[in-house]
């Protein structure tokens, strides 16, 4: 049986892979609306107090600035998976440098999407990280192996800048205390 570009049904796509035929269906990613091919900065930021605070990725690179709003975590689990990547093609180390930007989010900013999906991927030379709102908004970041560590860096200590963890539970501690199921 085939289709009605000629192709038989057990065949892959025997299209060019830029052209943009409406039948491939789904599957199809659409192509970034913000790239950073060499970003000047790609930081991960917070505003608002610990336990109100907001996540943000933040590219920065020829003159443009890209916001995405995203949750703790997804900063965690993007960078565990940088880290498990870089080990996986031999590019990680076990004495990461400890190079980390201090510095705050550019601003002002607004947040150009809010991010549902996270990828990152290997190209041969550096990490590729995407990040999308499921519709038509995507993020896409190359990063050197030592702007990957960097980035890993700041995204860890961001993380754990947030509310003390209770002795007791575990759970995040406030200023105002919490409800510990340990002391019921």
């Amino acid at each position: 049986m085939t289709d009605p570009r000629g192709a038989d049904d057990n065949a892959d796509n025997d299209h060019d892979a830029d052209s943009t035929d409406a039948a491939d269906g789904p599957f199809e990613q659409p192509e970034p609306s913000h790239v950073f091919e060499t970003p000047e900065r790609f930081v991960v930021g917070t505003v608002g107090q610990p336990g109100e605070r907001a996540f943000f990725l933040q590219a920065v690179g020829g003159g443009a600035v890209v916001t995405v709003g995203l949750e703790k975590a997804e900063v965690s689990a993007l960078a565990q998976g940088m880290v498990t990547l870089l080990e996986s093609v031999g590019q990680g180390s076990p004495a990461r440098p400890r190079a980390v930007d201090h510095a705050p989010l550019d601003t002002p900013f607004a947040e150009d999407f809010h991010v549902s999906e996270l990828s990152v991927a290997w190209d041969g030379e550096r990490v590729q990280v995407e990040a999308g709102d499921g519709e038509q908004s995507r993020l896409r970041v190359m990063l050197s192996v030592t702007e990957t560590l960097a980035f890993v860096n700041r995204a860890e200590t961001v993380v754990a800048a947030g509310r003390p963890e209770c002795v007791l539970c575990g759970r995040p501690a406030g200023a105002d205390g919490h409800f510990c199921p340990r002391l019921n």
